[in-house]
């Protein structure tokens, strides 16, 4: 209980939120009382992540913050150049 202590009623962003490892991180803050903001590349996913993590952690203090992003010039786009 004491981790609960330590971080109920404090604000936390989780990058990459809406799976994986992300999503667990953010659903235990949850619980243990965080206001916790949930970043994602798409907004329909990163809605739909917030839902979920409202429900496993029943916690409402769930954020969205999503955004398309492009990758900037000079980044690997996974695409092949020429």
């Amino acid at each position: 209980m004491a981790d609960a202590l330590l971080i109920a009623g404090k604000s936390v962003l989780v990058t990459g939120g809406t799976g994986g490892i992300g999503k667990a991180t953010a659903i235990g803050l949850a619980a243990l009382g965080a206001r916790v903001g949930v970043t994602g590349r798409d907004q329909a996913r990163a809605v739909a992540a917030a839902a979920g993590i409202r429900a496993a952690s029943g916690s409402a203090a769930v954020d969205v913050f999503a955004r398309h992003v492009r990758p900037s010039r000079g980044a690997p786009s996974g695409r092949p150049s020429g």
